[in-house]
Order: structure tokens, then C-alpha cells, then sequence
């Protein structure tokens, strides 16, 4: 049951790592369009939660290492069934997200 607790768990991380994403996307875009220079500030302060934040290879890792170490369990199968696949799904999100992320602070920012 270890992995259900680590699901719990890659979720929060997950929601986090968004929030880093969406909030310094956000602060770029107001120093861009309204000339607010502290947000500049403040956007590049919350770059380092989502430039080196490990959270998706650490999900996939850890998650997909205790699927296959609980997974010879039979009551195990019955319980999870396919919310292991929420660790690669996790995954790709980070990665895009990053992508995207990335150039739209390129395009607000110019650095």
C-alpha cells in the first residue's frame, strides 16, 4: 500500500510544482504589460520552485519502484488497478509544462 500513499503524496507535490509554474508565468506577464519591475523580481525568485524542482522523475521513479515491488500481491491489483499510470502521466505534464514554461519566460522576458 505504499505506492496509494506515494500517489497521495506525488499529487501534492504536483499541485505545488504547478502553483511555482503558473505564479512566476504570471509575474513575467505583469512586469511585461504593465511595467511593474518588482514582479520581475518576484517572478525570477519563483523560476528556481519549477527549474529545479525533480518532481517528476522523482514520482516516476520512486512511484513506478514500488508499483513493481508491491505488485506480485493479488489484493494489491484489485486496489490499484491503473492509478499506477498517474506516475507517467505526471511525468509528461512536468515535462511540457517546463517546456512551456520556459519559452513563455523567453517571450515575456527576453532573457
Amino acid at each position: 500500500m505504499k505506492t496509494i500513499k506515494w500517489l497521495k503524496t506525488s499529487v501534492v507535490l504536483q499541485i505545488i510544482y504547478v502553483l511555482f509554474c503558473i505564479s512566476s508565468t504570471v509575474c513575467f506577464a505583469i512586469n511585461h504589460y504593465l511595467d511593474m519591475h518588482i514582479f520581475f523580481d518576484i517572478g525570477l525568485i519563483l523560476t528556481y520552485g519549477w527549474i529545479i524542482n525533480p518532481t517528476g522523475i522523482l514520482t516516476l521513479k520512486r512511484g513506478l519502484s514500488l508499483y513493481f515491488s508491491e505488485k506480485s500481491d493479488e489484493d494489491f491489483i484489485k486496489i490499484i488497478g491503473l492509478k499506477w499510470i498517474w506516475f507517467i502521466v505526471f511525468f509528461v505534464v512536468d515535462t511540457l509544462l517546463f517546456l512551456m514554461c520556459g519559452g513563455m519566460m523567453v517571450a515575456l522576458t527576453g532573457i
